[in-house]
């Protein structure tokens, strides 16, 4: 049947913490009344699979065309041991503060049933004198959290709170504790996991996981970005990598031949390659899907863009 560029279509999730500004930034076409807290812009799982947009494949799931198309779509990239499409974007609105969370890693996976390993990172796409909560501050012990779970208040001053503005970009490896705070939007980028244990949740009655939450936790300082020589690579970890990319009107071959996504934060442009659907239009709010199989790929950029790119193995 043959790869061409997809657009997905997103999933809207209603939250507890969210709001509209997915409507106000992108013009997403949010349901109303709703408070959406996440748009799952690529998503491969049981609980959301994201459809194509566009095209012959029009209205068909992701999940679908991983199960066809696999080798053209992912060249040299692995799928998941379900075959699944080994990434998960999202876009997150903090209306509200989230619940101080954490996610497991490869051992805790071990070691708790039906646990899947959850890495990700966050890009702030706009911050209303936002903050996030990520790590604990140095000389937090097990002993500390444990004597300051029966309070919110207490738990939160255990942490590193960061001011955020549009552009800051933080990296949380599983193990990290962290929360959104309040006013601040986010593309986030990880592996495709809804694995989430709750710390606390600021009185507000949703379940709270303390044991399995302990079992995830690194007491190290908050993970640094890992260095890149790339001027434009935020992020190099084994599951992805995160490119911050701009240009400006005018075309260009697409020389990389691997599977990536492109999150579109501005401009305007398209995304052409030889197959007779291989033509698409993106704007800001966007989410695209390039297949490893792409014949003559082109971006052609109508109105200055800037974009992420999240590459996948092997790099």
């Amino acid at each position: 049947m043959g790869v061409y560029p997809y657009k997905l279509a997103p999933i809207y999730k209603e939250k507890i913490w969210g709001g509209r500004n997915l409507e106000r930034l992108f013009s997403k076409a949010l349901p109303a009344g709703v408070d959406v807290g996440e748009s799952w812009e690529l998503a491969d799982l049981p609980e959301g699979e994201c459809a194509i947009a566009n095209g012959r494949r029009a209205g068909q799931s992701l999940h679908q065309v991983v199960a066809e198309e696999a080798e053209t779509l992912m060249g040299a990239t692995p799928l998941l041991m379900d075959d699944r499409f080994p990434l998960l974007l999202k876009l997150l609105d903090a209306e509200d503060t989230l619940s101080v969370q954490v996610h497991p890693d490869a051992e805790a996976v071990k070691v708790i049933h039906g646990a899947a390993l959850k890495t990700e990172c966050w890009y702030v796409l706009d911050s209303r004198h936002g903050y996030i909560y990520k790590g604990f501050k140095p000389g937090v012990t097990d002993e500390h959290l444990r004597a300051a779970l029966a309070d919110d208040d207490a738990v939160a001053e255990l942490l590193m709170r960061y001011e955020v503005c549009a552009g800051d970009f933080h990296y949380l490896p599983a193990g990290t504790v962290h929360a959104l705070g309040s006013g601040v939007v986010v593309a986030e980028v990880q592996t495709p996991s809804d694995t989430t244990y709750r710390l606390s949740d600021w009185g507000r009655g949703r379940p709270i996981h303390i044991r399995q939450a302990l079992q995830c936790i690194h007491y190290s300082s908050p993970a640094d970005n890992p260095p890149s020589t790339e001027g434009d690579c935020l992020l190099k970890t084994q599951f992805f990598h995160v490119f911050v990319r701009s240009a400006a009107p005018g075309s260009r071959s697409i020389t990389r031949r691997c599977v990536r996504a492109w999150m579109v934060l501005n401009g305007q442009g398209e995304v052409r390659s030889d197959d007779p659907d291989g033509t698409v239009g993106f704007a800001a709010g966007d989410t695209l899907l390039l297949p490893a199989g792409l014949t003559a790929p082109t971006v052609h950029i109508f109105q200055t863009a800037k974009w992420l790119e999240i590459a996948l193995p092997p790099f």
